[in-house]
């Protein structure tokens, strides 16, 4: 198990991108704390964990972290259930679509909240606990950010500035903490069912071939949150080029996907920009091939 005996704590696990990731971590062997807003979809996500694994410690809690005093609160009692943590997913988030100069100015600032500030709040209410004493197995803080930074979208504007925030956000913890053990790193997904982007609709099996599962995520946040990861700081996984990476995967003969060293030169003649944008991931495209290995 990757990520046996760690504690790591998700917020947004009541659905969507972080049930799928905590189920995984579940799986793995990990230890964790659940938060989000609504009880009812944490205990959802409890019981089917339990299906999964019940012999890891597992601990839901409500929070709304748009709200400091909350997350604070919620921290504090995850660390007395858990101990010291692992791991930090800050996966909450909100969207809307408006037209921009009709967008209501309260959900503008809602949206910014809970991504921004969001974020901040939950970094700074886990930092206390997290686990920053040895070189060799640092401490994750992963952030879900979005293809938005990027590839902005009309109608979207709160949500893709809160995206573009979030990248500089990161660039700042990781250079102010660079002398700490804690890893700062972000996985920016193009589309995913969930109700995010599909309302009601998600999970219902009739999502655009375009439009990712959550669980289709997994391999990102486990190889950050594993040993394979303890290196890897201040990156931004876009998603979009690892389906490429995994599509050439699947066509490239067995000889040329043993590992990232061999399968580098196969990525680079057929695909020289993905090659570009992934050649500072090898890590992961190794943990990537491993998993197919098994």
């Amino acid at each position: 198990m990757l990520l046996k005996g760690k504690n790591v704590v998700i917020t947004g696990a009541g659905r969507g991108i972080g049930k799928a990731i905590a189920l995984a971590c579940a799986r793995e062997g990990a230890n964790l704390g659940l938060m989000a807003r609504s009880l009812d979809e944490l205990e959802h996500t409890k019981s089917e964990i339990e299906n999964v694994n019940k012999d890891i410690k597992l601990t839901i809690v409500t929070a709304n972290v748009m709200i400091y005093d909350q997350v604070e609160k919620a921290f504090k009692i995850l660390y007395e259930e858990l101990g010291m943590f692992n791991g930090i997913i800050a996966n909450a988030g909100y969207s809307r679509m408006w037209t921009s100069h009709e967008f209501d100015s309260e959900k503008f600032i809602e949206i910014i909240n809970t991504n921004v500030s969001g974020v901040f709040f939950t970094f700074k209410a886990a930092y206390p606990y997290m686990k920053a004493d040895e070189k060799s197995d640092k401490s994750r803080f992963i952030i879900t950010g979005s293809a938005a930074f990027t590839n902005p979208m009309p109608k979207f504007a709160a949500y893709t500035a809160s995206k573009y925030a979030v990248v500089g956000l990161q660039e700042s913890l990781a250079m102010e903490y660079k002398k700490e053990n804690i890893n700062f790193n972000m996985v920016l997904p193009t589309m995913v069912d969930t109700r995010l982007l599909r309302g009601k609709k998600a999970g219902d099996g009739n999502k655009p071939p375009n439009v990712l599962n959550p669980w289709d995520l997994e391999d990102y946040y486990l190889y950050l949150l594993s040993d394979d990861g303890n290196k890897t700081n201040n990156c931004l996984i876009f998603t979009s080029d690892f389906d490429e990476v995994k599509r050439l995967l699947n066509e490239a003969p067995d000889v040329n996907k043993r590992n990232w060293e061999v399968f580098k030169e196969y990525l680079e003649e057929r695909a020289p920009k993905i090659y570009g944008n992934v050649r500072k991931l090898g890590t992961l495209v190794d943990f990537i091939i491993k998993g197919r290995v098994k």
